[in-house]
């Protein structure tokens, strides 16, 4: 893309995204990609490689759909105009067996963004996406941007990279009702038993303390998943957490069973969930937060991921209607953990312009662009790229949360949702069914069970 386009593409930054640039500090950063040092100045001025991609076509295919599926589309539209390329994108709510369908077709998308990095190898191994190495990136610069545990995801058998984050989500989150926690006197609980004790409390009070949904159309279950995350790193630690995600060792372990155990305490608690357990499988989790904002709140708490504000309803207000607490911690002995997710790019076609739109998306300029929605009224999406400025985000709850995953980026502390590591058959699959069963009434020993015969 010529330098000139770029200077374009730095004015239309400006209008988008000006808090970018308006509050950031006088020091610049330089970050380097394909072998070019990109200098990321408090002004906003901005090199990139030399590629004119005026005219040239790019798909670009990924899971979000509605506003933010629309705020991602808008940011590549900063990125066109500024280019004269098309970039066009597109959002599936069957995102996963869309992209399989796609590619076993021989019609791939140029770039894909997968919340699944246990699907990368399996694209890397077949021979249909492109190492970045093989595209010239540097890789020690993206690692200084992105954190070398984020990259490392995909990295795959043959010892080289496949794959960029283009987004994170920072998970180990509880949201809740601000004023009816302020009316009811109820503290944040910093510990499990807390949690625990709150959720009596309110169901003494009269109230329901949990709303939870699993439903994701042809991924329904996934929430769940999240849950027992949470927990599993909170009661095993990051050791034994990881060698879960590595298969080290089985589903049916008692650290496993534990986890599962300690979730039972909250799913299936007398009055603890609207609805009740055996219902939350047929609630789409995009609305299962919706019930924690009538008047009155039909329930006080909801256990999510950060971009789950970007569905709150209309006029809810975060910090004021809506504010969150971190997951507790289980056992004391073991540090707080912080878990989270994200997307990550793959190029299936090695064209020029396909691998500048690739870098450009994950470089700060697109990245702040698309931190505030990129006009999308609601929408805000925490970056991957540690240098992206705090002030491109617009509410003080996401700038919070951004900082987190900043600090964790940089100090490589990041740690992703083991789930999404795991091979398809269960991260993907026996992983998401196991937790619609055991809501339904399938024992814990049966669920662990299946999980485990199905792992490949």
């Amino acid at each position: 893309m010529k330098k000139v386009r770029w200077l374009l593409l730095i004015l239309v930054f400006a209008l988008v995204a000006a808090a970018c640039s308006s509050d950031s500090d006088d020091t610049d950063t330089t970050v380097a990609s394909g072998g070019t040092e990109t200098t990321v100045a408090s002004d906003g001025g901005n090199e990139y490689t030399d590629v004119d991609v005026a005219g040239t076509e790019v798909s670009v295919f990924a899971a979000p759909t509605g506003d933010e599926g629309a705020s991602i589309a808008a940011t590549w539209d900063v990125y066109n105009e500024a280019t004269g390329g098309t970039v066009t994108y597109e959002g599936s709510d069957d995102f996963e067996a869309q992209l399989r369908i796609r590619v076993d077709g021989g019609n791939p998308p140029d770039i894909a963004s997968t919340p699944q990095p246990g699907s990368i190898c399996t694209f890397a191994d077949a021979g249909e996406i492109i190492a970045l190495e093989d595209m010239g990136l540097d890789i020690a610069a993206l690692e200084a941007a992105h954190g070398s545990y984020f990259m490392n995801l995909g990295v795959c058998a043959d010892g080289k990279h496949y794959s960029i984050p283009t987004n994170a989500n920072y998970k180990s989150i509880v949201w809740y009702n601000k004023p009816a926690f302020e009316t009811a006197g109820y503290a944040i609980p910093e510990t499990w038993d807390e949690l625990v004790a709150l959720s009596s409390q309110a169901v003494a009070d009269g109230s329901t303390p949990w709303c939870i949904g699993l439903g994701s159309d042809a991924a329904t279950g996934w929430p769940g998943t999240d849950w027992i995350e949470d927990i599993m790193v909170r009661t095993g630690g990051a050791d034994v957490y990881n060698q879960w995600v590595n298969h080290e060792i089985p589903f049916t372990d008692p650290a496993v069973q534990l986890a599962f155990d300690t979730f039972g305490e909250i799913m299936f608690g007398e009055g603890f969930v609207l609805g009740g357990a055996d219902g939350v499988a047929a609630i789409d989790f995009r609305d299962a937060p919706n019930p924690m904002f009538n008047d009155p709140p039909s329930c006080l708490m909801h256990r999510q991921a950060s971009f789950i504000s970007n569905f709150f309803p209309e006029g809810v207000v975060l910090g004021e209607d809506a504010a969150f607490f971190n997951f507790p911690s289980i056992d004391s002995s073991l540090p707080q953990a912080a878990m989270g997710g994200g997307e990550l790019a793959m190029v299936f076609n090695n064209r020029p312009e396909v691998v500048a739109a690739f870098v450009a998306y994950s470089e700060v300029p697109l990245q702040c662009i698309n931190a505030s929605g990129a006009g999308v009224p609601g929408i805000e999406r925490i970056s991957a790229n540690a240098n992206t400025p705090n002030t491109c985000y617009t509410t003080d709850t996401v700038k919070l949360q951004a900082g987190a995953v900043a600090a964790a980026l940089a100090g490589n502390g990041f740690v992703f949702d083991a789930s999404d590591l795991m091979p398809p058959e269960i991260g993907q699959g026996a992983f998401w069914t196991g937790m619609v069963d055991w809501t339904r009434g399938t024992s814990t020993a049966d669920t662990l069970e299946m999980i485990e015969t199905s792992w490949p």
